[in-house]
């Protein structure tokens, strides 16, 4: 260790000291006796082989030496105290794992973003997507947003943010060139799917339990890829209001026939490590205030 960093309290005393000229009101603001006072600037004066001060009974006076270090110990005690406010000061950003099912993440949470963080610039958002949601209390993820049957919700907290309800919806062009508006969904168009064909033949099996239309069309991985799809034309959708809010809106999408299937739940998990930090409740309650004028109907 330097010495002057070992002498840092004996540089401390003799600041308060070179201020107050008196070994007992110097004491009295570092919360220390006058004689640890008068120890700490002999051992100082011991060091530096120089008298700083001139004894005169309980009053004391700077030495020569004494005035020229007094200013410049002064300075370098306000630097410090700077610094130190300065870092104080300086607000500490938070970081959220999240990983959310990806037609949530891209079609909606992305573009929802700016606004958390104009709402709380000091929380970073480390986004991820996936098809199937992670282990949430395996230590890498904070919090989870998916379809409430492929989450895990034991030991872990689940809040339900809105249900996708499907309808047909296909592309403008599709629909103006089938004349879908006089034959609907049974019209002999291909089908979008998503994960499989279970969706589309929940629905016929509700609306049209006759009607095996649901065997044909395209299947895609995740429902991200199948929206897309059905913007471009290549079929009918089970498309729902919010996650195909801007498409609908811009005419991209447009809804054919207005029979909905409730399909599940859009939920969130949160790890039991991350539930105790503000910044994740935060995060959720934003969430959760975003969809707070969903009516749930299932």
């Amino acid at each position: 260790m330097p010495k002057s960093i070992a002498y840092l309290n004996a540089l401390r005393a003799f600041e308060a000291a070179s201020k107050t000229q008196s070994f007992a009101k110097a004491g009295l603001d570092l919360n220390v006796s006058h004689g640890v006072v008068s120890k700490h600037i002999k051992n100082l004066e011991a060091w530096l082989e120089v008298s700083l001060f001139t004894r005169h009974g309980n009053r004391v006076e700077l030495t020569d030496e004494g005035r020229v270090l007094a200013p410049r110990i002064s300075e370098a005690f306000k630097i410090i105290q700077d610094s130190c406010d300065s870092i104080r000061a300086t607000p500490r950003s938070k970081v959220i794992n999240i990983t959310a099912e990806p037609a949530f993440a891209y079609r909606w949470l992305r573009k929802q973003l700016a606004d958390f963080k104009t709402q709380f610039p000091n929380i970073d958002i480390n986004l991820k997507s996936a098809w199937s949601p992670p282990d949430i209390n395996e230590g890498s993820v904070d919090i989870c947003i998916h379809f409430e049957q492929l989450l895990k919700s034991s030991e872990v907290t689940l809040t339900r943010l809105f249900p996708f309800e499907g309808f047909p919806a296909c592309s403008p062009s599709l629909f103006k060139k089938n004349r879908l508006e006089e034959q609907g969904v049974t019209a002999d168009l291909p089908l979008v799917h998503e994960s499989g064909r279970d969706i589309w033949r929940s629905w016929f099996e509700e609306y049209e339990p006759n009607n095996d239309a649901w065997k044909r069309g395209t299947v895609y991985s995740d429902l991200s890829l199948a929206l897309d799809a059905a913007v471009d034309g290549e079929g009918v959708v089970l498309a729902d209001d919010v996650l195909c809010a801007r498409e609908l809106a811009e005419g991209a999408l447009i809804i054919m026939d207005n029979r909905r299937l409730f399909c599940d739940w859009y939920s969130t998990v949160t790890s039991q490590k991350a539930s105790s930090k503000p910044e994740v409740d935060n995060f959720l309650s934003w969430l959760t205030e975003k969809f707070s004028d969903i009516q749930h109907g299932k």
